[in-house]
């Protein structure tokens, strides 16, 4: 005995089946795994990026340090004396820097410490925890001045 398929289309329609409940939760486990392995790439690429443009700004404060040691004839006593007129450039001077180059890509203050006597410098990123310490785009980005 064959089964006979009706020619009404709504009947038709009514007798195919979906999917199953089961089917559903396969395809959703199979789109959370991709999905969780792109967006763990694209956010990580993201942390990567500002890591790489805070080693770019670094490099721009070293510059920057130089150039005022050469102005000045010493290192500054702070960040300060690179966007703005201090005691130590005197009034009038020229700002080397723009404020905002004395953030890392994370947006964080960067640390200055005199050593030495004054006669070497540090300037620290605390990463993207802005914390001490830290592993990965949370690791202290560091660069020692002569």
């Amino acid at each position: 005995m064959t089964k006979r398929i009706s020619q009404n289309p709504y009947v038709r329609l009514m007798s195919e089946k979906g999917l199953t409940i089961v089917e559903i939760i396969v395809v959703l486990i199979i789109l959370a795994v991709v999905m969780s392995f792109v967006g763990g790439r694209i956010l990580g690429a993201g942390d990567r990026a500002k890591a790489d443009l805070t080693r770019l700004k670094l490099q721009e404060v070293r510059q920057s340090i130089e150039q005022f040691q050469l102005r000045y004839n010493t290192l500054p006593a702070g960040l300060e004396g690179l966007i703005r007129c201090t005691e130590q450039t005197g009034p009038g001077c020229v700002p080397i820097l723009g404020e905002d180059s004395l953030r890392d890509g994370w947006g964080n203050a960067f640390i200055y410490n005199l050593q030495d006597g004054g006669r070497r410098y540090r300037v620290i990123s605390l990463g993207a925890d802005g914390r001490e310490g830290g592993e990965g785009v949370d690791f202290d980005i560091t660069l020692d001045g002569p």
